[in-house]
């Protein structure tokens, strides 16, 4: 039986990544604590373990996730599933999906 899976949130923001096929960039189009979606014109392969920068604008210095798994690919567009962050970066993370679904909550009710 698989896991329920998390609320994706949608985002638009600047992704750098680096795995054994070189170095991308792309936009993060959306975001939950285990994972994410990346539009790119950059092939990957599914099962590749990536490095990710991610770039919210509003955040001084971008957050790293040190591994990630490539979990699906279609056209232009990946998946991705956190694999390991650390302890800073992951407290960042949580607390940037914390704002976006006050936020989201916020819209919602208006």
């Amino acid at each position: 039986m698989e896991a329920q899976r998390e609320r994706r949130l949608f985002v638009q923001y600047p992704v750098v990544f680096l795995g054994n096929q070189g170095v991308g960039a792309g936009r993060l189009v959306n975001l939950s604590m285990s994972g994410g979606a990346i539009e790119s014109g950059t092939v990957v392969q599914r099962g590749t373990v990536l490095t990710l920068r991610v770039h919210p604008p509003y955040l001084p210095q971008p957050i790293a996730v040190d591994q990630a798994e490539v979990t699906w690919t279609a056209g232009d567009d990946f998946g991705v599933r956190f694999l390991s962050l650390g302890t800073r970066d992951e407290a960042r993370l949580s607390q940037l999906i914390a704002g976006l679904q006050q936020e989201a909550h916020v819209t919602e009710a208006a």
